[in-house]
């Protein structure tokens, strides 16, 4: 820890303890080397609610040893499921981002200038074989960093086996997550079937060899954000706070690479936190800069988007709210006109004779037996969120629309129709899995839509 200056003279430092050997090992050593050190520990548990009984024992193990070595401890409780959904994050991201979010505002609430957790060398090499299993760039190539801000990973040139035999030596308890053992996360998979097999067939050295190239890939990612600093500085125009350009001709002469992380500077300024962009939304956009006309708009999420004007790219943010719209009720029998698109929308029961599946989205059949009259019709919101037809699981709207390559204005002015406040379709997009027909429905409705002809 001295020789990578991890932890300064006279420093306070936070231990994320989880109750497993790792982060129990880690509090063990910064304990006892805190008098050398002359540091401050704490710790900070959360509790995912993930695993019932198991979730709490884990929490009692870290209060009991925090009151056996006199230490402050910090719990804090949150729903890692309902995080995920609401989100749309695999249960994995969502306790990654709950960690951070609770554990920094910990540190910041109670003054404490690090943030420790227990990751280790086995846990790097899985995390880089990960990323290039789901795909990944320079930055994901890096790994997880030895540092990065307050947060600190003074294990991480340690692998199990000795953490295993320091906690055995100097008896520190510890619990078993049993979740380490299911395979079908993709993690367990690779810690217990592709990284035995790597070693034991290809290359038994193979962990530090991916931990070591991890660490030149982390330079390399330390001096393009040195040289992106520069970049931005010297040849990026901020105009406002919402408003940024930068010139085509200077965006065209980097790789890929390069162009990514100068799209998700820019962003990230704007919208004040870090902003990631995917490989295929990046190529969308290149397609969009090179065969667009002046003025298109590319979307980038809810708030972010780009336009083209001559030789600039202008990247702003929506400086506020979109309107919420006005709430209109349906009921069977009536037309209505949507909003914005002159569109008329009618919705009437009608027989199963009737049904005919296709692929025409201005015409579809709904299930009617649960439905409470009057219904709702608005234009969508940031937020709304509903089960796309086929799906086993929800989206939120604005990110179907997108895999749906539709994008602003007529992003705009899509309607959701919803029962007691539920969505019951995306009008002429896609309706919800919830109302599809099936055998035993009673009641069909019809949504139809009809454009005007000649724009009337």
């Amino acid at each position: 820890m001295k020789r990578r200056n991890l932890l300064a003279c006279g420093e306070r430092v936070l231990v994320a303890v989880s109750g497993g050997i790792d982060s129990m090992t880690l509090l063990h050593l910064l304990h006892t080397c805190s008098g050398a050190l002359k540091i401050t520990v704490g710790v900070v548990h959360l509790n995912h609610q993930i695993r019932p009984g198991s979730a709490e024992a884990d929490q009692e193990l870290a209060a009991d040893i925090c009151r056996e070595l006199d230490l402050p401890f910090y719990p804090v409780m949150a729903s890692a499921r309902q995080y995920a959904r609401n989100h749309d994050l695999s249960l994995e991201d969502a306790g990654h981002k709950l960690r951070t979010e609770h554990f920094e505002k910990v540190a910041k609430k109670y003054g404490y200038d690090k943030i420790a957790t227990g990751h280790h060398l086995d846990d790097q090499a899985e995390t880089i074989l990960m990323r290039l299993i789901m795909g990944t760039g320079l930055q994901g190539m890096a790994g997880i960093r030895l540092r990065k801000g307050k947060w600190i990973r003074p294990l991480l040139f340690t692998g199990r086996i000795r953490i295993s035999e320091y906690a055995r030596e100097n008896n520190i308890p510890y619990r078993e997550d049993e979740t380490n053992q299911d395979t079908a996360i993709l993690r367990n998979k690779i810690r217990h079937q592709l990284l035995p097999l790597l070693s034991g067939e290809y290359n038994k050295n193979v962990k530090q060899h991916l931990v070591q190239s991890a660490a030149i890939m982390e330079e390399w990612d330390n001096y393009i954000q040195n040289k992106m600093a520069h970049l931005i500085q010297s040849y990026v125009n901020v105009i406002t706070q919402n408003k940024i350009e930068v010139g085509i001709s200077f965006f065209r002469q980097y790789f890929s690479g390069i162009k990514i992380r100068m799209i998700e500077t820019v962003l990230s300024r704007l919208d004040n936190q870090e902003v990631k962009t995917g490989y295929h939304q990046f190529d969308d956009f290149s397609a969009w800069l090179e065969n667009s006309n002046d003025s298109s708009r590319f979307q980038w999420n809810d708030t972010l988007y780009s336009l083209k004007k001559k030789q600039f790219i202008e990247f702003l943010k929506l400086t506020t709210a979109p309107e919420i719209s006005q709430t209109f009720e349906i009921i069977a029998g009536q037309n209505y006109f949507l909003s914005g698109t002159g569109t008329a929308l009618s919705l009437r029961e009608c027989s199963r004779e009737e049904i005919v599946f296709s692929k025409d989205r201005m015409l579809e059949f709904i299930e009617g037996d649960a439905l409470k009259f009057p219904l709702e019709l608005r234009t969508w919101q940031a937020g709304d969120r509903f089960l796309p037809l086929g799906f086993n699981h929800e989206k939120l709207v604005s990110d179907y629309l997108t895999d749906r390559k539709i994008s602003f204005p007529e992003k705009d002015n899509i309607h959701v129709l919803l029962n007691k406040g539920e969505i019951v379709a995306v009008v002429g997009v896609q309706i919800s899995d919830h109302y599809k027909i099936r055998e035993k429905s009673r009641l069909i409705y019809k949504i139809k839509l009809k454009i005007p002809e000649n724009g009337t």
